[in-house]
Parts: structure tokens; C-alpha cells; sequence
């Protein structure tokens, strides 16, 4: 095998390496992480529902710390 050769199977693995770009996120954290944004902005939905002054600006909070939370926080935590 020449010098050639190995400089080039060197290189392919170097770039292979660099084509790699996470591990990935934790299965179990991703899911409770779901679960409690999606049913924190379900919750708000519901109370939005109700018709009334007090209940439909706490649901509008509780939608919008969702958003919050899945849109700037959650990309945060699981960086």
C-alpha cells in the first residue's frame, strides 16, 4: 500500500469524523419535556375557554410561558 494510500484513507476518516454532529438529545428528558410545555399550553387553551375576564388572561399566560419555554428555553437546556 502506498503512502498515497494511507494519507487518503486518513483523510476519509477525518472527514467522516467532522460529519458527525451530536449525540443527540436524552429520549426520557425530550418526552417530560413535551408533556409538561404541551400540557401547560393545552391548559391555557382551556382556560381561555371560559369566558371570563380572569380566567382568559391566566390561560393566555399559561400559553405564552409554553411558547416561551419550547421556543427559547428548551433549545437552551438541551444545547
Amino acid at each position: 500500500m502506498s503512502n498515497q494510500h494511507v494519507a487518503e484513507a486518513t483523510d476519509a476518516q477525518t472527514r467522516q469524523g467532522e460529519n458527525v454532529t451530536s449525540q443527540g438529545n436524552n429520549t426520557v428528558v425530550s418526552v417530560v419535556l413535551f408533556i409538561v410545555l404541551f400540557g401547560l399550553f393545552i391548559g391555557g387553551l382551556y382556560m381561555m375557554s371560559l369566558f371570563a375576564a380572569v380566567p382568559f388572561m391566566i390561560g393566555l399566560g399559561m400559553s405564552m410561558l409554553a411558547l416561551l419555554g419550547t421556543f427559547d428555553l428548551v433549545p437552551r437546556f438541551l444545547s
